[in-house]
């Protein structure tokens, strides 16, 4: 049984059985075409999901947020601290490009519509990959009965977000390895 989608500018197919998910994503400012596929991750993955987390962090977010902030932020991601997330109940989605099988991005879901993570590497950013994954993470949801899915949000990726249909409900200030920064509470209604 599978379910076909079209979003915007990508055509998604969603093989429920198998778990499988496809994505093709069309040209766009003035980025190569990519076709991705999305996979369940395994605690396997850790490394992987690190690193692309680190990059994204790092490469991403280094506009809206301190070399200190930023350092702190991505040293609370220890192989522990991975593991405990595995444990947690998340399901986590990974990105990979079906050409090289080189690895995009990842989200994290719980059945009750906690989004926890979603980051993308940098060289595949406005390529689709991130509507595609929060795509995957809120049908997962729904598929799971979530009346919403909810998310601190970084200032960096506040504004995809908003354009995917999330309200913030408040900013606030988390401290991170003793290191304060400000990120938003946002919820998208399903």
């Amino acid at each position: 049984m599978y379910k076909v989608t079209t979003i915007f500018f990508m055509s998604i197919v969603i093989y429920q059985n198998n778990n499988y998910f496809s994505a093709n994503t069309y040209k766009r400012n003035n980025m190569s075409p990519l076709s991705f596929h999305i996979r369940h991750a395994s605690a396997e993955d850790i490394p992987v999901l690190h690193s692309i987390f680190e990059e994204a962090v790092r490469q991403t977010c280094n506009t809206d947020y301190s070399p200190v902030q930023i350092d702190a932020w991505v040293a609370r991601a220890t192989e522990q601290r991975w593991r405990e997330l595995f444990e947690s109940g998340l399901l986590f989605f990974m990105a990979e490009a079906d050409k090289t099988r080189e690895s995009a991005g990842f989200t994290a879901v719980n059945g009750q519509g906690y989004l926890h993570s979603l980051f993308v590497r940098p060289s595949f950013q406005h390529r689709g990959v991130a509507a595609k994954l929060l795509h995957t993470a809120e049908q997962f949801a729904r598929v799971h009965q979530a009346a919403s899915v909810f998310a601190q949000v970084s200032i960096t990726a506040r504004p995809f977000f908003e354009k995917a249909g999330y309200a913030t409900e408040k900013e606030q200030t988390v401290v991170v390895n003793q290191v304060s920064m400000v990120n938003f509470a946002m919820r998208k209604v399903l």
